[in-house]
């Protein structure tokens, strides 16, 4: 890993069916264009200076790469799944980074990240000015799988 915080944040979400709970988790990351990563799951913190970025980083395949990442999976057909990330920021402070994931709808698993993020900052005697969400569901047809993450990179 780099001495350097991460300067660039990528929210991503993706979801997939697999033939497995592992290979249907696959196909979420790869449909979330993560997939040819090696992920390492980080805490929550924001560097301070990070920009959010609508592109993917260019990260080559087989990188280690610093994500908070949410994950759900389930062999349950009919069932509905959701992943949900969020980003807080603060003015002239570092951010925070939450996730939920589990059965039920993405907007359950987005109050969730609010309500952390506003806890995480309330804790931590910072002010909360900005949160942006990114969500993915997913009804199981056999196996399924759904994830939100954001990535931590350098741009």
């Amino acid at each position: 890993m780099r001495n350097a915080p991460p300067d660039l944040l990528w929210a991503t979400v993706g979801h997939a069916e697999g033939e497995t709970r592992l290979n249907a988790f696959d196909n979420a990351l790869i449909a979330a264009g993560i997939g040819d990563w090696n992920l390492v799951k980080v805490t929550s913190v924001a560097p301070a200076h990070a920009r959010l970025s609508d592109a993917r980083p260019s990260a080559e395949s087989g990188s280690v790469v610093p994500v908070v990442l949410a994950t759900a999976q389930s062999d349950r057909p009919g069932q509905l799944i959701s992943a949900s990330v969020g980003i807080g920021r603060g003015n002239g402070s570092h951010g925070m980074i939450m996730e939920a994931s589990g059965p039920g709808e993405p907007d359950e698993m987005e109050t969730i990240v609010r309500r952390m993020l506003n806890e995480s900052f309330m804790r931590r005697g910072l002010e909360l000015e900005t949160v942006t969400v990114r969500s993915v569901s997913h009804t199981v047809e056999k196996v399924g799988a759904c994830v939100a993450a954001v990535v931590l990179w350098w741009g």
